[in-house]
């Protein structure tokens, strides 16, 4: 179905049928497609673009901001639930990314109760991960853990396993958390001058510690180009910077940066050499809810550090930027909403007066009015949702604002299925972890000879610590779940930031965007 949505348009394209500058914003129409693709932006009252949208669903946000859905290139989807870590009684900053695996605490508290999700409700780890990234805007993102088969079921576009209908190979977005041998960075390079990206954790840790070799073993290997999506780097010096001639796009997660190891990407230096930089929100130990507080933790650093980052150069960063690097794998634009574009939009709460940039800046959850992926309303506020004609409408109720999620079960898109459902599954596996996963590793074993398509299982995509096997203890009488995280950013998050991590006190002021 067609989907015809009034606003005020933030289209982030220098089309010049739509706008002379990136920076332009204008009252106007975003169309969009049966085949949920943008076919036409318009100024003011135009007109549709053809026959085809006389039975559209149409939508009037007024004065609200209409965006294209963030992109975030930097999570792990598998530790979504989990709230902040840190080591008890640690009173140095992690070197790098191999040092806080080991941490004494590490495999309690991250590795077991994920495991627990992962192999016991691995449909409803990811709904509750997906179901995340849309209250705060997002359309794309990237960390999926590692499965057993494809899944064609996503809600929000899986940046590593979007296929568009099978017209998109598997393998043209490759992605590595773990430092990969040479011999295997030299096939990346091959796959990326074949058209492949490659997202890869690339020198995390302090400048100057040993991952700035990951770097340099990847500039051997080719991979300095314009298909490498390095995560972090913020080991690197800035003249390590000049090697990369051919500029792909670097990830920047500075809340994680500055919660492990209390420094974070040179962005500056990065800039200089037009290496274009984009923001990632990480995973649940060391990161934001969504990107729509990470791009405030950005805006906290380089407030401080006098980098003079805009608000316009912060929402370039979650929104064109990644799309612009997803445009050779995927072969369709991300991030603008432009013609043959994805209709992929954010719709943010706005008076007509207020500055587009800075006002998605400040923007929560609350604001948030309205996601729509590929001309499909997903969630949003009741009203729009029902004049988008949204299906399967359920209530869901964020930062204390009534909104409507639209959500079909993973595997059979045609049955309804609703938060609450997901939650109270994922409820019974946090109240007895060792039979539900005992449950599950039989449930497995036995479809292995009687199911003719597998059971999903999925893998954790990060170190797992010292643990005697498999990532779990040998008793899973010990494996004990955390509270299962609200979607949004609240009151505890803040208050757990307070006191513990690396920042210096810099984080502290992020709850004041929230207040």
């Amino acid at each position: 179905m067609s989907l015809v949505i009034s606003g005020r348009i933030v289209p982030l394209t220098l089309n010049g049928n739509v706008s002379s500058s990136e920076k332009d914003t204008f009252q106007g129409k975003v169309w969009i497609g049966d085949d949920g693709r943008i076919e036409r932006v318009t100024r003011g009252n135009a007109s549709a673009p053809r026959n085809g949208f006389d039975k559209a669903a149409v939508v009037d946000v007024g004065s609200s901001l209409v965006l294209p859905g963030f992109v975030d290139l930097h999570s792990h989807l598998a530790y979504a639930t989990l709230p902040l870590w840190t080591e008890p009684g640690r009173t140095k900053p992690f070197l790098h990314h191999d040092s806080w695996p080991s941490a004494s605490t590490y495999a309690g508290d991250i590795t077991w109760p994920a495991y627990a999700f992962i192999e016991s409700a691995p449909h409803e780890l990811l709904a509750y991960a997906e179901v995340r990234a849309l209250v705060g805007g997002t359309t794309s993102i990237h960390g999926s853990p590692p499965k057993n088969r494809p899944l064609d079921g996503w809600m929000v576009r899986n940046v590593e396993d979007e296929t568009f209908g099978g017209s998109v190979s598997l393998n043209r977005v490759l992605t590595s958390t773990l430092t990969l041998k040479p011999e295997v960075l030299a096939t990346r390079s091959a796959q990326m001058k074949a058209g492949a990206s490659f997202i890869y954790h690339c020198a995390e840790g302090q400048a100057n510690s040993i991952v700035e070799s990951e770097y340099q073993s990847a500039r051997k290997c080719g991979c300095l180009q314009r298909g490498f999506v390095a995560i972090h780097t913020n080991a690197l010096n800035p003249d390590d910077y000049d090697a990369w001639t051919e500029p792909g796009t670097i990830v920047w997660s500075p809340f994680s940066n500055l919660w492990l190891y209390g420094s974070t990407t040179d962005v500056p230096s990065a800039l200089a050499r037009k290496i274009p930089v984009c923001i990632g929100s990480d995973w649940g130990p060391s990161g934001t809810r969504n990107l729509l507080g990470e791009i405030k933790v950005a805006r906290l650093v380089s407030k401080s550090k006098g980098w003079r980052l805009t608000p316009f150069d912060l929402v370039r960063m979650i929104t064109c930027i990644p799309g612009d690097a997803l445009v050779g794998p995927w072969a369709v634009q991300a991030g603008r909403l432009q013609p043959e574009a994805l209709g992929d939009v954010v719709v943010i709460k706005a008076d007509q007066a207020e500055d587009a940039f800075a006002r998605v800046l400040a923007a929560t959850e609350k604001d948030v009015q309205m996601v729509v992926i590929g001309g499909r309303p997903l969630y949003g506020n009741p009203g729009l949702m029902k004049a988008a004609k949204a299906t399967f409408p359920s209530n869901l109720k964020i930062a204390g604002a009534k909104r409507t999620l639209s959500m079909a079960k993973l595997e059979d898109r045609s049955q309804p299925w609703t938060f609450s459902e997901v939650l109270a599954r994922m409820e019974q596996v946090r109240a007895n972890p060792k039979k539900e996963i005992d449950a599950a590793k039989n449930a497995f074993a036995a479809g292995r000879l009687t199911d003719t398509v597998p059971r999903l299982r999925l893998a954790l995509d990060m170190p797992l610590g010292k643990v005697p096997i498999g990532g779990l203890p040998k008793d899973l009488g010990e494996v004990v779940v955390p509270l299962i995280q609200p979607l949004e950013h609240d009151a505890a998050f803040f208050a757990s930031i307070k006191g513990r991590g690396f920042h210096g006190g810099l984080l502290d002021g992020l709850g004041k965007f929230y207040s």
